[in-house]
């Protein structure tokens, strides 16, 4: 056991009622415990890549489908884990940094080579992998940075044994680079190239499944309390367009049945995941979650990608660049306080068509990080076959 294995163990053991509470209350903290303990599926040699939830492992498929290795998934939420398992069966909950998790992790899973999705910097894990590490999509946000930097004794070491990182931004890679990181490229953001192949039936079939020919209002990724927020919003706006219809697809699946009770019959409740992108499709109006709460906001660019006019709230540093892009084009409204959605909506379902083909104008000029990311990995990771 390592120094570092020592302050785990006294977190775990501080934490100990809260987990014991939690484990016996909610099933989230009992599921797959073996796999966060290290028992991860075994499979052939290849790369691991590794997402904490649903958006960052969805960034997963098409750059492994490109780099053409066997491949596995981990991530650490529980619908992060359900997704991935839509990749690949060798998909599990990625090991809690203690030493002996991490060692038994790698025994079975034997990777050539590591792809960590965004920023997921786990020290114990990084010190023991022993085989090239990268970052790609990488970001740090301010208030990230600062945590890293007063712990910055604590970090480095982790930091300094990343093979390289593939940055979002300029910004994001100076940062990479003052916390020891020593080879970085800013590749750009990998969100512009994910979801822009739509499927063409999906929105009519979407519709058919719902039986509504009129306009629909899609709440994606919703966030209590945006979700009463949306409702009565929508309930204002049914008055003046009485054919128009509302889904709402919370951000954590589990909430579903609490925000059927809450919606009652005035709004279709998605309780599935990796459906959100088809919903989006018969949208005429999306409302992107996460801008309501202190969330930072969640992925705009699906909805943007389809030509979706998107409204949300000012909580957006999760996607800054990207909001200000599709807000400065003129394909998104960005509401200040709640209680101007329901005008920023009118104004959006009014303006439908255009709005939403500037969004897809901004979605589409941003391409291009995928094949920069794909060199990357290629070059730091190495033994691809020649393409």
């Amino acid at each position: 056991m390592n120094a570092l294995d020592l302050v785990y163990s006294g977190a775990a053991l501080a934490a100990a009622p809260w987990l014991a509470f939690k484990a016996a209350t909610d099933a989230r903290y009992r599921d797959r415990l073996a796999e966060r303990l290290g028992a991860l599926p075994p499979g052939p040699p290849g790369l691991w890549f590794h997402g904490a939830s649903v958006g960052e492992v969805n960034l997963v498929r098409p750059l492994a489908k490109r780099l053409g290795r066997p491949f596995r998934v981990t991530a650490l939420t529980r619908a992060g884990r359900e997704q991935a398992a839509k990749l690949t069966p060798l998909a599990s909950y990625f090991p809690l940094d203690f030493t002996f998790a991490v060692d038994r992790a790698m025994r079975a899973a034997r990777p050539v080579g590591i792809v960590l999705v965004e920023l997921e910097v786990w020290p114990n894990f990084l010190s023991r992998a022993r085989v090239p590490v990268v970052v790609v999509n990488g970001r740090i946000t301010d208030r990230s940075f600062r945590r890293y930097r007063r712990l910055d004794g604590f970090f480095r070491r982790a930091f300094g044994s990343i093979a390289a990182v593939g940055a979002r931004d300029a910004e994001s890679a100076d940062r990479f680079g003052a916390l020891g990181v020593r080879e970085i490229a800013v590749t750009g953001n990998l969100k512009y190239d994910s979801g822009l192949a739509p499927d063409p039936k999906a929105g009519s079939e979407w519709r058919a499944r719902l039986g509504w020919t009129g306009p629909i209002l899609v709440g994606g990724s919703t966030h209590e309390p945006e979700e009463r927020i949306l409702l009565d919003a929508y309930r204002e706006l049914r008055r003046e367009v009485p054919e128009l219809r509302l889904a709402i697809a919370p951000r954590h699946v589990e909430r579903a049945e609490e925000v059927k009770r809450l919606a009652g019959s005035d709004a279709f409740v998605l309780d599935t995941v990796g459906q959100l992108v088809g919903l989006y499709s018969a949208a005429t109006v999306v409302f992107i979650g996460g801008t309501f709460c202190a969330r930072g906001g969640q992925n705009m660019l699906e909805p943007a990608a389809l030509g979706k006019p998107v409204v949300g709230g000012s909580s957006l540093s999760n996607f800054e660049e990207i909001a200000g892009s599709l807000a400065e084009a003129g394909g998104m409204i960005v509401v200040p306080e709640p209680a101007g959605l329901a005008e920023a909506l009118r104004r959006a379902l009014r303006e439908a068509g255009p709005m939403g083909a500037r969004a897809r104008e901004v979605a589409e000029k941003g391409r291009g990080a995928m094949d920069r990311t794909e060199a990357l990995v290629r070059q730091c990771v190495g033994g691809f076959p020649r393409r």
